[in-house]
């Protein structure tokens, strides 16, 4: 389907890239002598441009039947807004003047000198070509000024333009104990009453619509008051242009096509557009399909929100001329997208980029808003263009970051006339074309919200201010938090994350060996760095001795690859907590978004958390061996409840162990181990199966003796003895207690059997055993059983700084006895009570009998 540019093809002015104010500058003055554009001063290219509206063809016909002798108004007042159209009329009256054989006469008031010109003497010399019965800077009364225009010989068509400019500068010239601008106001009088009896004599005044269109200060609305007052009661007061009138008033200034070829050219596209605004629900609020298809024919190619805003928006800003400002702007915007492909203009498409775009806006607003555009639209830095990377790839190069905040930008301003800022909707129509979601801007918008500092939410509307929103805000806050209370903070989060598995005990950030405990228990060491050298100190150590139970450690540490998400969500949150803490200086809309972005920075660190600490460390023969782990999408477990789920799921902690598997990999033909060293070895051993807890050990030798797959027994006299085989049996892991492979304790009911009858003529007798100890390494270490030391009683020093020596050894002994009492004495020291009291409970706690303790 064609683009715009070949359905509405530009004026050649516009396509040359010629933008200079005269061009859209009506100046009746310069018309009168001849001087600008052509656009202006060439009567057949000034019409070939010029929409004629319904009101002003109004207003040239009755002019012209005055002219005539016919009747109408004789004093007529032309009331729009600022760039209304007012100057343009004046200029179609001055050049119909040719063809209706009129003389006339033009005073343009910012043109005059006060201190050397009057409006009546402008007005005589020009009829005549000098000053003689009108001159002096007090008006000579109606009868002299009708003299003057009844010696002409043809109709006069009198045309003051910027009357109220010319009053206000002659405010300031004192005649007598009066000022020119009063006199000049009494002319207007004069003026009327001179002209109201003359049949083909008309004058023509502009006027603002609105006292302090042009001036704020008080004494020129008092002198605005009384000229509408004297002006009000002659005049015939009329508008030359209607909101229905503005897009084919553009349409003609900007195209060379004909309107009727544009519509017809245009209606595919049009048609197109509309049905992809009614699947989307984007047809503007109480209008119908139908209602806007017809509103989009009449401004195509841009679409209506582009001229409504310019108009209804930008035209309340002071100075802005509605009919110079929004022509020069749209003629901008019109070369710009000329080699391009679009089918038609959205707000979306004002390119922050250009310049001479940019530049023409900000004329109008704050220069600090050039500082806004440049942080937040315009360049490769800017946080617009940032969200045009983050988009789904198909969506990428369709620029819909910078395209929306162009949208809201020129929704963003007007005078204070209406409400300012774009609804969600106004911003998906400003932005989409066919092909892509509307819900797609959407997530824009969402990604706004952290990506550009001058963008503001109130209620559903979105706007740019000089003000800073709340990511400024934070970002400020962000620079200036300091080390150490991020590191606090971080700490803070990963102990609420932890304590959710009772199965596994958990240390957080240790610093030494002598910080995790060497205990039967799965430990899980959670580092504040991925420090290998640590975690390999801590593996091989527990305090100044070397670690036992090495297969029961494991190491989490931060992700490298996820530490600069998480650290920005972890140092946002905080900025933001700070700002609340101090929040005293904000409004409420700022307050209620403070509140929502803390909520949902806190919801998403909670999921980050989870994903930095991601790397883990388990017990090899060569060391500690690094993976990944995932928690499962939807999952808001704990940190150490994500890792010992893992260690479940990938097989490295046991919650069950099939008999089979342990027969097969600690019991060869014709051996036993003992219980006590096979757990043990399990725990001691990295790599080898790991228990969850010695409950899943003793449950496997229970279902494998019951299912004969291994005996449970003891060493008598050097020989294994199955006390259960083939039925339930319980391990209790006492000293003595093996597991004897199944061939031996089928041996041993055989021989029973040999015992107690002769077969075959001798007595079956095993072979004596040993107990094994299992080890994974290639030679098996046996120890032998030696039932002289059935009881053990010393005593020994602790040599200083050796103390973490002596759990192996009483490990040892506890693992051959029942019966262990210690005896403790401790001198060259001292104990506070508090200390004592933590040793008395924690006997309590683990019922052990206690006497002695002060």
């Amino acid at each position: 389907m064609a683009a715009f540019h070949r359905i509405a093809v530009p004026h050649k002015d516009i396509l040359s890239g010629n933008f200079s104010n005269e061009i859209y500058a009506a100046n009746l003055w310069h018309v009168y002598n001849k001087k600008g554009s052509d656009e202006y001063t060439d009567a057949k290219i000034f019409f070939e441009k010029t929409y004629l509206t319904k009101n002003l063809q109004s207003i040239l016909d009755s002019v012209k039947m005055r002219l005539d002798g016919k009747g109408g108004g004789h004093f007529r007042s032309i009331a729009t807004r600022f760039g209304g159209g007012k100057t343009h009329t004046l200029i179609a009256l001055y050049h119909k003047c040719a063809e209706w054989g009129t003389i006339p006469v033009v005073v343009v008031g910012n043109e005059l000198d006060v201190q050397t010109q009057t409006i009546w003497g402008a007005i005589e010399e020009q009829l005549t070509g000098s000053t003689k019965r009108l001159s002096g800077q007090t008006p000579r009364g109606s009868e002299a000024l009708r003299k003057v225009l009844e010696e002409q010989d043809k109709p006069v068509l009198i045309l003051i333009d910027e009357l109220l400019q010319y009053i206000t500068k002659a405010e300031a010239v004192k005649i007598n104990d009066t000022t020119l601008a009063m006199l000049t106001i009494a002319f207007v009088q004069e003026l009327s009453e001179a002209v109201s009896n003359l049949q083909n004599v008309c004058v023509v005044v502009t006027l603002p619509s609105s006292r302090n269109e042009q001036f704020d200060d008080e004494r020129f609305a008092i002198l605005d008051d009384k000229l509408r007052k004297v002006a009000g009661r002659t005049r015939d007061t009329v508008t030359p242009v209607s909101d229905m009138d503005i897009p084919r008033i553009i349409r003609q200034r900007l195209f060379s096509s004909k309107d009727d070829e544009i519509r017809d050219r245009a209606e595919g596209i049009v048609k197109d557009f509309v049905d992809y605004c009614k699947d989307e629900s984007l047809i503007p609020e109480g209008m119908q399909p139908s209602e806007y298809r017809d509103a989009f024919l009449g401004s195509y190619p841009f679409l209506p929100h582009v001229i409504d805003v310019l108009y209804h928006r930008w035209g309340t800003i002071p100075q802005f001329q509605r009919a110079r400002g929004v022509l020069r702007l749209l003629s901008m915007v019109v070369g710009s997208l000329a080699s391009s492909d679009k089918q038609f203009i959205t707000l979306g498409d004002f390119d922050m980029n250009n310049n001479a775009i940019r530049q023409e806006l900000i004329e109008y607003l704050d220069p600090q808003f050039n500082g806004v555009v440049a942080k937040d639209m315009a360049g490769d830095g800017s946080g617009a263009h940032k969200v045009d990377q983050m988009v789904p790839d198909q969506y990428r190069g369709m620029r819909l970051g910078t395209r929306a905040a162009a949208a809201i930008f020129m929704y963003s301003h007007s005078g204070g006339a209406v409400i300012n800022g774009a609804t969600e909707t106004e911003i998906k129509r400003a932005t989409c074309v066919r092909g892509i979601p509307a819900a797609q801007i959407s997530e824009v918008l969402n990604l706004f919200r952290s990506n550009l500092f001058y963008l503001n939410e109130e209620g559903e509307r979105y706007m740019f201010t000089k003000e800073t929103n709340m990511l400024k805000l934070k970002v400020d806050v962000m620079d200036n938090l300091r080390q150490k209370d991020i590191e606090e903070n971080l700490r803070d989060l990963v102990k609420r994350n932890v304590g959710h598995a009772k199965s596994i005990r958990t240390v957080i950030w240790p610093a030494s060996p002598s910080d995790v405990e060497d205990s039967i228990h799965i430990k899980l060491a959670i580092m504040k760095e991925n420090d290998y050298n640590l975690i390999k100190q801590i593996y091989d150590k527990a305090g100044e001795s070397d670690r036992i139970y090495r297969n029961t450690i494991f190491f989490l540490t931060p992700s490298d690859s996820e530490r600069g998400r998480f650290m920005k969500s972890l140092r946002s949150k905080m900025a933001l907590e700070r700002i609340k803490k101090d929040q005293g200086n904000l409004k409420d809309a700022k307050v209620d978004a403070l509140e929502a972005d803390l909520s949902e920075e806190s919801r998403r660190l909670e999921n980050l958390v989870r994903e930095y600490y991601s790397k883990l460390y388990t017990p090899e023969q060569r060391g500690p061996d690094a993976g990944r782990i995932r928690p499962l999408p939807g999952t808001y477990n704990g940190i150490d409840r994500i890792v010992y789920d893992h260690l479940v799921d990938e097989g490295m902690v046991s919650t069950k162990i099939g008999p089979v598997a342990l027969s097969s990999q600690y019991l060869s033909e014709g051996e036993m181990v003992e219980t006590t060293d096979l757990y043990t070895t399990m725990l001691s051993t990295p790599g080898e199966i790991r228990p969850a807890s010695k409950d899943v050990l003793a449950n496997t030798i229970s279902d494998g003796v019951r299912d004969g797959k291994f005996g449970l027994g003891s060493i008598e006299n050097g020989t294994p003895k199955a006390k259960f085989f083939k039925e339930q049996a319980s391990a209790s892991f006492e000293p003595g207690e093996v597991l004897i492979h199944a061939s031996l304790c089928k041996e041993k009911q055989e021989q029973t059997r040999h015992e107690d009858g002769d077969i075959g003529g001798h007595r079956g007798r095993s072979k004596p055993h040993q107990p094994r100890s299992p080890q994974p390494s290639s030679s098996t270490i046996e120890y032998p059983i030696n039932k002289d030391q059935d009881r053990l009683a010393f005593t020994f020093n602790v040599p200083e700084g050796q103390v973490n020596h002596i759990s192996q050894i009483l490990l040892n002994i506890a693992s051959h006895y029942k019966d262990l009492r210690l005896r403790v004495e401790a001198s060259d020291g001292s104990m506070s009570n508090h200390d004592v009291e933590m040793i008395r409970e924690a006997l309590r706690q683990i019922g052990a009998e206690y006497d002695g303790l002060p």
